[in-house]
């Protein structure tokens, strides 16, 4: 079964096309290698009730087993993903984003200042990433051994 994945690029730098969005083409390319499906890809401005509205939109949608979002997770003032995330989420899943954050640390530790989080929501993974490339392909590295069996328990199909 090929895990079906939504990617949203959160910036309103990114809508305007004032930035290149080089860390989502980089999830996206690591989601491919591991043959998995995405469903969506989309850059979304900075506005939190309207992220939080499309993360409820496609969870509940049951087309996709983890959304993605890259970017938003820093301390700026419209840096409001997990802002969103804490209208969305039912479950909560610490874990993981510690292991992205211990990850990066390895290389900065600015890494230390993010505040991605990752949860669930209905039967629908959640989790946030760093907006850098290389951060996104480390946090990939370190999720890909627990993700299949993170979505098979969020789908009630696994112990």
């Amino acid at each position: 079964m090929a895990i079906q994945v939504a990617l949203f690029t959160v910036g309103d730098r990114f809508v305007s096309g004032g930035a290149k969005d080089e860390a989502g083409d980089n999830l996206s390319a690591s989601c491919l290698k591991m043959g998995w499906e995405i469903t969506s890809r989309q850059t979304l401005g900075d506005d939190e009730q309207a992220l939080a509205g499309h993360l409820v939109q496609t969870a509940d949608s049951g087309t996709v087993d983890i959304i993605f979002t890259v970017d938003g997770i820093g301390l700026r003032p419209h840096d409001r993903v997990p802002e969103a995330m804490y209208q969305v989420c039912e479950k909560w899943l610490p874990g993981l984003s510690e292991l992205i954050r211990n990850k990066a640390y390895e290389k900065t530790p600015l890494v230390s200042l993010t505040r991605g989080v990752a949860g669930v929501r209905g039967r629908t993974l959640i989790i946030n990433l760093p907006g850098t490339p290389t951060a996104v392909k480390d946090a990939m590295e370190v999720l890909r051994p627990v993700l299949r069996l993170a979505v098979e328990q969020a789908k009630g199909v696994a112990p």
